[in-house]
């Protein structure tokens, strides 16, 4: 009997069985994220950004941390400028897989000016199970 396509086979079993644990471990990542629905100032001259958190991973996330947003602004004609920078700390929510939730940042100290675009950089810290 042959050894060499024997030792092989089992080289190829051990192979695929390491593929699949690494693939399987891949499949369960967490993944949040954040879609800015508009932005505009409220009466009280708060810079308002609403959206909402979408879980499109496949852990639970079980709350946010920090939530950290910069909001660029920019009017016909110019360029894009940093307009508020703010963080935001521990908040609660519980987002299962493939869930959403609607959320509202209120950034109070935000000069008011006229703006025609705006965009909204993010970056989270959250937990999960």
């Amino acid at each position: 009997m042959n050894k060499i396509p024997f030792r092989l086979l089992i080289c190829l079993i051990v192979l695929c069985g390491l593929l699949a644990g690494f693939s399987s471990t891949a499949l369960a990542a967490p993944s949040l994220h954040w879609q800015t629905d508009q932005v505009y100032y409220d009466n009280d001259g708060r810079l308002i950004i609403e959206g909402y958190f979408y879980n499109n991973g496949t852990r639970t996330i079980t709350w946010i941390n920090w939530q950290a947003v910069k909001v660029y602004f920019r009017q016909q004609n110019t360029g894009w400028w940093l307009q508020a920078a703010a963080t935001f700390n521990d908040l609660n929510v519980t987002l299962y897989p493939g869930d959403s939730i609607h959320w509202t940042f209120r950034i109070t100290n935000a000069s008011l000016v006229y703006f025609d675009y705006w965009n909204v950089k993010w970056d989270a810290n959250y937990q999960y199970k």
